[in-house]
């Protein structure tokens, strides 16, 4: 509705555009004969209206766009945002976030002063019509004139499409190598990799900034060609209607007036080799955030089916990647019911944290079934589901923002209940010795914490609102004896209220609260069962491992 208004509005505008050279006409045809001071007057105040209202109306139409941006945001950013989110979540790391400014990229050019151009391209051919109603030669050089800078502008398109788009591509991945620097500039700075790290940089940027010159000097080259065809034509179109004036085919001002309508039909064109650039980058980034979009399509919501069973059933559980020839799991099959702890060993790569981020619903099984409450997980409402999860990585993945907010999930829930998660978690007190106890802002990552204090703070998340199915992966891995403590006493807090428990870790004080242990080797179960029948020969292997 946005654009058509926009497009309304510059029909509108075009129109009120021939008023100049109408003025103009009528003043040398009407004016300078009847030496008529009123009717110069009326035809003044006629032309400053229609001027205004021109104004007025271009205005609007920019107005219209700024409005179309919002509306275009609104509808687009969050799908994209979450597609980045399940993207990430399915790949198991963290994707950038480019897309988002190439959203911005591909929002700011149809909506901004580089789509104007469209609304007034249909309009040349009209112009050149006008000029074959005053003399058809002038219309034939307008027309040669116009036929010939289109050329100009698809030829620069041609020599400077390749070019822009390499140096994106080199713009986007030296864009993520930075986000990847700035996230472990500890380790860089640690073991003195700066200089190494800033010559790879600098090479992804020479790449970029070399494509970006060959399209800038190419486009400069098209830009000054079309410049000069643009002012040969209009002289020449100047000495066209010399000519007929001559010939007396024509009036001597229809030559100013025919200069002026030959003019604003050039307008277009020419704006479209300033806005040609960014164009193509509107284009790449359109196909790209399309592309991230089918690739990852919002998830459907489901129809929420109340379940207060708490049973977990795996049966046939594989899963693949494209990149390996093998697994990363084969064929797991295991229950557990309310109240118990299943917990998960093996070496690395064992497909220990894939399982995990299977059992939460971040990756969908190649094979097999995952049910939860006896429901499939495919059945299940996203949003319910992960009302009654909890989840605490490796990477434990917190968010710049407050403590508060961090334990809270970012949602709207009462401060008892983050509390409670706190007092469970047994960081209570520690929070208490921040500067501004749950209000204290963190950085990016838990930022102003410790490992532990982050680790110990990711577990009153996973824990708010005593979830009934409860996944921690590697819960204890930068715990001391006091939060090791703390831990197993949560584990035995959650077990009593009925939580159905999956705990991953390489640690032995963490198996004392299990039920049973699930032993992974290369995404196969080497063995389940109760742990009095395996703890001995597992501890073993963890400490062989550790």
């Amino acid at each position: 509705m946005y654009f058509a208004f926009a497009g309304l509005f510059s029909c509108a505008i075009n129109l009120l555009y021939l008023s100049s050279p109408l003025y103009l006409m009528q003043v040398y045809n009407r004016v300078l004969v009847s030496q008529s001071i009123p009717t110069l007057a009326m035809l003044t105040l006629i032309l400053v209206l229609a001027l205004g209202v021109m104004g007025v109306l271009d205005a609007l139409r920019g107005r219209l766009l700024v409005r179309c941006s919002v509306l275009l945001d609104d509808k687009l950013a969050g799908p994209v945002f979450g597609a980045l989110v399940r993207k990430s979540a399915r790949q198991g790391m963290s994707s950038s976030a480019q897309a988002l400014r190439e959203l911005d990229e591909f929002r700011a050019f149809i909506t901004g002063p580089g789509i104007h151009f469209a609304f007034d391209l249909p309009w040349v051919p009209i112009y050149l019509g006008l000029l074959y109603l005053i003399h058809p030669i002038l219309g034939l050089v307008a027309t040669i004139g116009s036929a010939l800078l289109l050329l100009l502008v698809f030829v620069n398109e041609r020599l400077t499409k390749t070019a822009l788009e390499n140096a994106q591509s080199s713009s986007r991945r030296a864009f993520v190598f930075t986000e990847n620097i700035m996230q472990h500039a500890d380790v860089i700075h640690a073991m003195g990799m700066l200089p190494s790290v800033e010559r790879h940089w600098q090479g992804s940027r020479a790449k970029m900034l070399a494509q970006q010159s060959l399209a800038s000097d190419r486009n400069a080259a098209v830009s000054a060609s079309i410049r000069f065809a643009r002012l040969l034509l209009q002289s020449l179109l100047l000495g066209t209607g010399a000519w007929l004036a001559i010939d007396g085919s024509i009036m001597p001002v229809t030559i100013f007036a025919a200069s002026i309508i030959m003019g604003r039909a050039l307008v277009p064109v020419e704006q479209s080799v300033g806005a040609w650039k960014h164009a193509v980058v509107a284009r790449s980034a359109y196909r790209r955030v399309a592309a991230l979009l089918k690739e990852n399509p919002d998830l459907e919501i489901q129809t929420i089916v109340p379940s207060d069973v708490t049973a977990l059933e795996v049966e046939g559980l594989s899963y693949r990647v494209a990149n390996r020839k093998r697994p990363v799991l084969e064929n797991l099959s295991f229950n557990i019911n309310s109240g118990e702890v299943l917990g998960v060993v093996g070496p690395s790569g064992s497909g220990k944290s894939t399982l995990a981020r299977l059992l939460i619903g971040a990756l969908s099984p190649s094979a097999g079934r995952l049910r939860f409450g006896g429901i499939n997980y495919e059945h299940w409402d996203r949003g319910e589901f992960g009302r009654i999860v909890g989840y605490l990585p490796q990477d434990v993945g917190l968010f710049a923002g407050t403590v508060r907010e961090n334990i809270a999930r970012f949602q709207d829930v009462p401060v008892e209940q983050v509390v409670d998660a706190a007092k469970l978690a047994g960081i209570h007190d520690l929070v208490l010795d921040l500067p501004k106890q749950y209000d204290t802002l963190l950085g990016p990552g838990g930022l102003g914490l410790s490992g532990g204090q982050r680790q110990r703070l990711g577990l009153a998340r996973a824990l708010l609102g005593k979830p009934r199915l409860i996944v921690l992966d590697e819960p204890n891995a930068h715990l001391d004896i006091t939060g090791e403590r703390a831990l197993s006493e949560a584990l035995f807090v959650m077990k009593a209220q009925g939580s159905a428990i999956v705990v991953i870790t390489h640690q032995p004080a963490v198996l004392e609260t299990v039920d049973t242990i699930l032993s992974l080797d290369g995404g196969r179960v080497r063995r389940l069962g109760p742990p009095e029948e395996m703890l001995a020969g597992i501890l073993g292997r963890l400490k062989e491992s550790a």
